[in-house]
């Protein structure tokens, strides 16, 4: 379902990072390749770059997660069988995943808002100031978004 980023992709993630104004990515692909060597990233499948999803380096079981697409993409990548697969990297044990304990994302926008809500992530920053910070653990992912995890 989802593809593994390589470092053959990173140019293009930075520079889809850059077109969409994500916010806090370095203006220049060395000092983006620096961290994009703690994360765990994926996309998509196919060729082009319409979708990536980053998983920044895990501290004491937590771990960022953001969701950067180009227009076409924008608010269609978000299908279960997508939160699925990103769930089950996250929180699965190793190898199969992450292993976390906790996810967080921070809302930038409206949509961006209400589709980590519907996927599960609770507020832990009040949702009417700037980019509210959001949570979500393993309990709180959604049955519907749940997949047995082999491993």
């Amino acid at each position: 379902m989802l593809r593994p980023l390589t470092q053959q992709d990173w140019p293009a993630l930075h520079t889809l990072m850059l077109t969409r104004k994500f916010p806090h990515v370095p203006k220049t692909y060395a000092e983006a390749e620096t961290q994009f060597k703690k994360a765990s990233a994926f996309a998509l499948p196919g060729t082009a770059l319409e979708a990536a999803f980053i998983f920044g380096p895990p501290e004491d079981g937590i771990a960022f997660f953001d969701a950067v697409c180009s227009t076409a993409q924008e608010g269609r990548w978000a299908t279960p069988a997508t939160l699925r697969a990103l769930f089950t990297h996250a929180f699965a044990a190793p190898p199969v995943g992450l292993g976390l304990r906790a996810v967080w994302v921070q809302s930038h926008g409206a949509k961006a808002l209400k589709a980590a809500l519907k996927a599960g992530f609770v507020p832990v920053t009040p949702l009417g100031e700037g980019a509210p910070i959001l949570v979500i653990t393993p309990a709180l992912v959604p049955p519907s978004l749940q997949k047995p995890i082999k491993g």
